[in-house]
């Protein structure tokens, strides 16, 4: 019975992201997926996923549990039990407003780690009340307004989304993080999340 157990914890699956193109990205967490900043047509979404809108889709959301700016305040709690560990994805949505738009940026929790997606929003002061990040999915205008403001984002791990294909193909990123990994992922990368 032992061994059994033992086999089966050797053989979990690692934290990872990949980066689908654009401004997608899926986070797999040990049977769980997050999609951030979701296809507004919601392909790909099954009826167990999580799906983070940073802006309200235009049809509603069939399938998966979904987070939009109509669930601002919401906390999304699950757990399962496996080789009697519990864990758990909370998904907190942050008000990160684009200009006069509604706007939703999210932070991720799992298994005591910390994941946070900016979105396309300019405004900064949320990621900057947000301490302990392991991984920030952060976007060149965020970075830019980091910048400006003379301020760095607390995270080990960076990964620059929303991106162009100038900005793919390598062109200069400035970021303004200090001792931290840096990943700027081409479309279908595989992203492991935690070093």
């Amino acid at each position: 019975m032992a061994i059994a157990l033992v086999a089966s914890a050797s053989f979990a699956q690692r934290p990872t992201a990949t980066f689908v193109g654009g401004s997608l990205v899926r986070l797999d967490l040990d049977g769980f997926r997050v999609f951030a900043d979701a296809p507004m047509d919601h392909k790909g979404i099954g009826p167990d996923d999580i799906a983070l809108y940073v802006t309200e889709p235009p049809t509603p959301v069939l399938g998966g549990r979904a987070f939009t700016p109509a669930f601002s305040g919401e906390v999304l709690d699950r757990r399962t039990e496996r080789l009697g560990e519990k864990t758990g994805i909370y998904v907190n949505p942050r008000s990160t407003p684009l200009g006069e738009t509604p706007h939703y940026s999210y932070l991720v929790q799992w298994s005591g780690r910390r994941v946070y997606f900016t979105g396309d929003t300019e405004d900064i002061k949320d990621l900057l009340e947000t301490h302990d990040l392991d991984v920030a999915f952060v976007t060149p205008t965020i970075m830019a307004a980091f910048e400006k403001a003379g301020r760095v984002i607390e995270a080990r791990t960076v990964v620059i989304y929303h991106t162009t294909n100038k900005e793919q193909q390598g062109a200069s990123l400035s970021v303004p993080c200090d001792r931290c990994k840096v990943v700027l992922p081409t479309p279908g990368e595989v992203i492991p999340l935690f070093r």
